[in-house]
């Protein structure tokens, strides 16, 4: 089975949104800065890692340099600051992997996204598929995408979406995307 690629794009662009926190907590010399951008790092990796995305090597590598800079002799500050220098070498680095990463996905969803608001107003200008809120909104979805993959006319922007993206891909981006008032 495919892993969703809505959620991973959706995972990746979170810790996209955590990384100017983790600059700022270096600009403002916060003292839990290496925990940050450890802590950051490791979610990072277990991301990629459960996608099988072969740059999980590059962000421990990146994790390594930090912890080898803690390995230097010296006194505990100087410990400090040569991890702390360490990991301000790296953090452009660090959120540029994660967003050559997430770039072919994001555009890959966007352009699917565009084809599912096509799908949905033609699918809301046959008035066939109204919403009822007695039914469950992923029901709803689903017999909206029952509806597309049976009429002639949206097929092809169906099979095409399935040649992208798995069918669960696919439900939550139409849920992500439905203006349910065009189909009361």
């Amino acid at each position: 089975m495919r892993k969703s690629q809505f959620i991973l794009v959706n995972l990746l662009k979170e810790k996209l949104q955590e990384f100017p926190g983790i600059v700022s907590s270096l600009e403002k010399k916060d003292h839990h800065f290496i925990d940050k951008i450890m802590l950051w790092l490791k979610a990072s990796e277990d991301i990629l890692s459960t996608y099988n995305i072969s740059e999980v090597s590059e962000m421990a590598g990146f994790r390594s340099k930090i912890l080898a800079a803690k390995m230097t002799e010296g006194r505990g500050n100087n410990i400090k600051k040569n991890q702390t220098k360490a990991a301000a070498d790296a953090l452009y680095n660090i959120q540029n992997t994660i967003l050559t990463v997430l770039s072919p996905f994001e555009r890959k969803m966007n352009d699917c996204r565009e084809i599912v608001k096509q799908l949905l107003v033609l699918t809301a200008q046959t008035h066939t598929q109204m919403y009822d809120q007695s039914i469950p909104f992923e029901d709803f979805i689903r017999s909206v995408w029952l509806y597309i993959l049976s009429e002639n006319d949206l097929k092809m922007g169906a099979i095409k979406l399935k040649s992208i993206l798995s069918e669960i891909d696919i439900l939550m981006l139409m849920g992500d995307e439905i203006e349910l008032s065009d189909f009361t």
